[in-house]
């Protein structure tokens, strides 16, 4: 079996000036016990060298305020990873060194012998180096600074405003400014995923490249595995076997492979498999899962082996964005992610699935991986697919012009093909994305001018899809479509509609970015500001004619893309003295705009003219994650922490749907995603709160068949009533099992008075049961655990009551123990309770 050692301990780094050669004791002499005198820091890989540095004391947290400025200086200077390994005995068996990810410009050295130059993050790189191994080796990365590489690089002068210079490498654009929230930026540098030494028995397989469809009746699906490998022996054979998820054979091919094809073959197999079971999208199904192996033998003992998983489903794009999955048509309801963590590409695979918890609790079926993200590791693909997550995937590309030059476009090409081949296997994977605002992005900042860079896109990207992966759609760019790019009448559109007029933005065909900014919750936004700038002294919280932004001057130091001009209505709420009321009207104002233009999405046509198909396909709020401390605006922040807005977006995207659409005259719709039909008894009331009393009320029964958007009733039966008033809907079956409520405002918040609420509330393992005597207005629930108040998290949240309802809430938190407060935000009433898991 080919053999694989792992080269990740006893790695040292070491700085160096830029331009300098290695010497020859570096590259020659066993650095084991010259840490201090020497300068080298040992440590383990993967590692970048920031993380490294601030592990050893050596840099402050870059995340802390002001302390990114102070740590420029690491990016501005060659790093050198340095380590010695034992190599096994060679018996005419070649050898290669696997780096998975190296970033980002990288000379490579194997006993002082320079094997090969690295320029691409998102590829990896696997070197032969049969003929240079000895008993005991020296391996040496030296890294390159960027911006010594940027310095003295061919940039041509008709390039000068139009492509950053950053650009000239593959390299994540997000590692040169601070829309993250890194100030000014952080430049990440170093080995960023696993290194080995592997040894070929024999013969190897060097690609299998996968692919698999149904056919017509969904009766037999079948997979094609194009393998190539290397390597031969007398008595080879390449098996292809698959084996249903309860583990067992179903389809197994084998075929010997000829001594002609020694130094490389390729061979295609085509098996089927009889009944497949079918591959759903979450909330519509199970996600069984086939297991593809293909090895190679010599007389039957196992030499190489590349296993994959599959899930058998049926994807149409029956209109632009428009998804049908198994003869069902799917709404894409989901967000776009950012990178994991600010201060390393390395992937940390914990936090990715606490995400993906999250996203599966906030109701989402689909993620967007952004092309200013990180390379996603092979581990979230396979979660995605246990769990019915569709991905949309972008190339690596963001916001504006690419250079246009051969050897540039190459790189991205064979950073396709890689790409592709590493992820068409997986049905999460719904359809490719050349890119992030890339044409949209020059539109705004040069209109008129040529785009340059156009071909990687609308030429390179799109061969390689429909060459490799002709099953999948490719999507230009995001956005991209109709008489310009943002155009959300033709393609997917980015929501900038508080700073852009933007034609038809009520009725989109998909929403690809939803973003609006606020603060993060109390807690995590004193944690990185400090009481101090969070709520300046002298600050009164009003906004006039001489207010510069709509907030502390302070917060500007933690915002970025103008964060300060893509605020909520915060007009519609209160206006803020102190900083808990001013976290609550920004958060409070995004959940609302949120919540508001979401229902409108997913009912999908006017009220006036309620008949028809529904027009947007799909809405992804933006961003997901916080990589760093930062004033924009996600939904998960950086220490984890849902933001206000979330949980609005959870009750948005629930699969069934009541929606109150107030304008002339008030609506009622209801829309059901989910994978089955509904129908029960709809009560419709309105609550008068300082009466404490349900004044008027109707009832009607209700079916709505699976995909579909109902206007139910409107609500002149009441006739006029007081704007005081609060709407309420419950939709429940016929055994009384509630399905879905909703209520809503007829005025704005800022006119209304609510009252002091008391709440209820039961501890009972891991949930909690509460009620209220009044209606109570946003509950807050947090947690404490002798004093650590992070971690805490619960199934719903900032979530209004009325009285009568009781609400059943799950504890998903890290917390075992501790207290659990209740409150609601206009109420001076705190519950608390003991709670023990």
């Amino acid at each position: 079996m080919k053999l694989i050692i792992q080269l990740n301990d006893s790695w040292e780094i070491k700085k160096f000036a830029p331009f300098d050669q290695v010497h020859a004791d570096t590259l020659n002499t066993d650095a084991e016990g010259s840490e201090g005198e020497n300068g080298w820091i040992p440590t383990s890989v993967p590692a970048q060298v920031h993380e490294i540095l601030l592990r050893e004391g050596l840099i402050e947290d870059p995340s802390l305020l002001g302390k990114g400025k102070e740590c420029l200086w690491v990016a501005e200077h060659d790093w050198i990873y340095k380590r010695t390994f034992s190599a096994p005995e060679l018996q005419d068996q070649k050898a290669y060194l696997h780096f998975k990810g190296l970033d980002t410009l990288v000379d490579i050295y194997l006993n002082g012998k320079h094997v090969a130059y690295h320029n691409n993050m998102y590829v990896p790189a696997r070197l032969e180096v049969s003929g240079l191994l000895q008993e005991e080796n020296i391996l040496v990365v030296h890294i390159h600074s960027p911006y010594a590489y940027m310095q003295q690089a061919d940039y041509p002068k008709d390039w000068t405003g139009k492509i950053r210079p950053s650009r000239l490498i593959r390299k994540s654009d997000q590692d040169f400014n601070d829309y993250l929230g890194a100030k000014p930026y952080l430049t990440r540098m170093g080995i960023y995923d696993t290194v080995s030494l592997e040894v070929v028995d024999e013969l190897e397989i060097v690609d299998n490249d996968l692919s698999f469809r149904l056919l017509e009746g969904y009766e037999q699906g079948l997979v094609t595995a194009k393998v190539s490998g290397a390597g031969f022996a007398a008595g080879s054979t390449l098996q292809l076997t698959i084996k249903s998820p309860d583990q067992q054979v179903v389809a197994q091919h084998s075929t010997p492979i000829s001594s002609e094809d020694a130094e490389s073959w390729t061979y295609t197999c085509e098996l089927a498999v009889p009944d497949p079971l079918l591959w759903w999208p979450r909330g519509y199904g199970e996600q069984p899962l086939y297991e593809v192996s293909v090895s190679v033998l010599v007389n039957g003992e196992a030499k190489d082996q590349n296993v994959k998983r599959i899930g058998f489903r049926d994807v149409k794009m029956v209109q632009p964005l428009d998804f049908v999955i198994n003869q069902k048509q799917i709404k894409l309801w989901g967000a776009q992610s950012a990178q994991l963590q600010g201060i390393t590409h390395c992937w940390n695979n914990e936090k990715s699935n606490q995400l993906l918890d999250l996203l599966e609790n906030a109701n989402m079926n689909s993620q967007r991986v952004w092309g200013g993200a990180d390379r996603y590791d092979d581990a979230f693909y396979d979660e995605a697919d246990q769990r019915g997550i569709l991905i949309w995937q972008e190339f690596f590309h963001d916001y504006g012009m690419y250079p246009d030059t051969l050897p540039y476009r190459e790189l991205c090409r064979k950073e396709a093909e890689y790409q592709v081949k590493r992820l068409k296997h997986h049905p999460s994977l719904l359809f490719w994305c050349g890119g992030n605002e890339c044409f949209m992005g020059a539109e705004f900042e040069l209109p008129g001018e040529p785009y340059i860079g156009g071909e990687i896109f609308l030429e390179d990207y799109k061969n390689v899809c429909e060459t490799l992966d002709p099953d999948r759609y490719y999507h230009i760019n995001s956005p991209y479509g109709g008489a310009y790019c943002n155009d959300p009448l033709a393609g997917d559109t980015h929501s900038y509609t508080n700073t852009w007029y933007v034609p038809g933005a009520d009725y989109p065909i998909m929403i690809a970015e939803e973003i609006r900014t606020s603060p993060p919750s109390l807690k995590s936004f004193v944690r990185y500001m400090g009481e101090e700038r969070a709520w300046p002294a002298d600050y009164s919280g009003q906004i006039t004619k001489s207010s510069k932004y709509p907030w502390p001057d302070t917060w500007t130091e933690r915002t970025s893309a103008f964060g300060w001009r893509k605020i909520p209505p915060i007009e519609l709420f209160y206006d803020a003295d102190d900083l808990p009321s001013a976290v609550y009207k920004f958060g409070a104002a995004h959940g609302h705009y949120l919540r508001k233009v979401l229902e409108n999405n997913r009912r999908g046509k006017p009220s006036e003219s309620p008949d028809g198909e529904r027009i947007c396909k799909g809405h992804f709020v933006c961003r997901w994650n916080d990589s760093w401390p930062v004033i924009y605006g996600s939904m998960i922040d950086y220490y984890m922490e849902p933001y206000m807005p979330y949980y609005a977006v959870k009750r948005a995207y629930q699969p069934v749907l009541l929606s109150f659409d107030v304008q002339n005259f008030i609506y009622l719709w209801a829309v059901n995603d989910s994978a089955n039909d509904v129908e029960g008894t709809l009560y419709v009331k309105l609550f008068d709160p300082l009466s404490n009393a349900f004044v008027q009320e109707f009832e009607k029964s209700v079916q709505v068949r699976s995909g579909e958007s109902n206007l139910i009733t409107n609500l002149n039966e009441f006739k006029q009533f007081s704007r005081t008033y609060i709407l309420y809907a419950y939709l429940v079956d016929a055994q009384g099992e509630l399905i879905a409520r909703t209520h809503d405002f007829v005025d704005i918040e800022r006119h209304m008075r609510f009252p002091e609420a008391r709440i209820s509330m039961e501890i009972n393992g891991g949930q909690l049961t509460l009620s209220t005597d009044q209606f109570a207005r946003c509950i807050e629930l947090s947690g404490n655990d002798e004093g650590d108040e992070f971690g805490w998290l619960f199934e719903d949240n900032y979530f209004d009551l009325l009285p009568g309802e009781v609400k059943q809430v799950n504890i998903l938190g890290r917390h075992t123990k501790g207290t659990i407060t209740a409150k609601a935000y206009y109420s001076p009433f705190t519950t608390e309770g003991g709670f023990t898991r």
